[in-house]
């Protein structure tokens, strides 16, 4: 384990056992509470201090992962992106690999290098969901997510889907506040990723 990780693991730690001794100096204070009151002071509390410390937790992890994608890819551009099938739909056709997308909704890594275009999807074991390369991907663009409350920018990659376990169509929300300040440029880092293929000079 290097340093800079050993080191992230011990701020972790120690804010967590901060966060517990805070609960456990409140929850002491709330035994005085009448019975009714004193649950529900109790639960709150302990989602107040145990919810920002799972989410954290959560974050810490996902911008490790993204460190080693961005080691074991040299040069490549990674980018978080954060998918649910109810609001973007499927992003795999069926087939093997369909139960390791099961969920409704997950932090999925985009990996752009020379070679092409691949998702991959953080678990104890990461899953590889597979290459597609650039002369199989149609286009990369940027739309519009049209929520009741808010808009997001949205990344639509289409490709020519066979041999690839990906359908046609792939959408996918950037996550993250670097993803965020890209906003709709986001799509062009992505292509700028793709080997250039100099024009032939007319020697007539």
């Amino acid at each position: 384990m290097s340093t800079k990780r050993r080191m992230g693991t011990a701020i972790g730690a120690t804010g967590v056992a901060v966060l517990l001794v805070r609960l456990v100096v409140k929850v002491n204070d709330a035994v005085r509470y009448p019975d009714g009151l004193k649950v529900l002071t109790v639960v709150l509390l302990m989602l107040a201090v145990v919810l920002p410390a799972w989410l954290a937790w959560l974050f810490y992890k996902a911008r490790t992962f993204k460190r080693q994608l961005q080691l074991a890819h040299p040069g490549a551009l990674v980018v978080d992106t954060f998918w649910t099938g109810r609001e973007l739909g499927r992003f795999l056709n069926k087939g093997p690999l369909t139960s390791k997308a099961k969920g409704t909704g997950y932090i999925l890594d985009l990996v752009a290098d020379a070679r092409g275009l691949q998702l991959v999807r953080q678990r104890r074991r990461p899953v590889h969901f597979g290459l597609v390369p650039w002369e199989q991907v149609v286009s990369v663009r940027m739309e519009t997510l049209r929520r009741p409350l808010e808009r997001r920018a949205m990344l639509v990659i289409e490709i020519k889907s066979w041999g690839t376990p990906y359908v046609a169509a792939i959408r996918l929300v950037p996550s993250g506040r670097q993803n965020r300040e890209t906003g709709m440029a986001l799509a062009e880092m992505i292509l700028a990723e793709r080997p250039r293929v100099p024009f032939l000079e007319n020697r007539a």
